[in-house]
């Protein structure tokens, strides 16, 4: 009967990047990191229309959502295919309000709900909170000064 030792995948998980360079010196056990993690900047011409995916309806609800999800960085690539869902919950909320019976029954109040995390998600759901935008510093020793915090409504 073996007893002891160190078991594979034992003992807790790494930091990401990010988190180990907010952290500071990692001490003995890791090399630090010297720069500070970049993110991807995404642009509008990087995800397409889904013209073959969607119908006329769902592409307009496409063309007015996803200016606010591409300003906010949520409509990415890896995240097109749940703007999608999010388009076509649109056109189906909309159909269901239209349908006098249909107001405020069971299948709308459902659809609603959707809607409303699909919409969270993608961080376009109005929440009565201002959105805080962090500038960047215009020189090199600005971000020890503080963040400059710029309120946009």
């Amino acid at each position: 009967m073996s007893r002891g030792g160190a078991r594979e995948g034992a003992g807790r998980p790494r930091k990401s990047l990010a988190t180990t360079w907010l952290a500071g010196n990692p001490g003995k056990r890791g090399k630090p990191v010297q720069e500070r993690p970049t993110t991807a900047e995404v642009t509008s011409g990087d995800v397409d229309r889904p013209v073959d995916l969607l119908n006329p309806a769902e592409l307009k609800v496409w063309d007015n959502l996803a200016p606010l999800a591409f300003q906010l960085r949520t409509l990415t690539p890896a995240t097109a295919y749940a703007f999608q869902w999010l388009c076509r919950t649109v056109v189906l909320e909309q159909r269901l309000a239209a349908a006098p019976l249909a107001v405020g029954g069971p299948d709308h109040r459902g659809i609603m709900q959707r809607l409303e995390g699909l919409m969270a998600r993608f961080r376009i759901l109005p929440d009565g909170k201002p959105v805080v935008v962090v500038e960047t510093p215009k020189d090199a020793f600005a971000e020890f000064d503080g963040p400059q915090l710029v309120k946009h409504a």
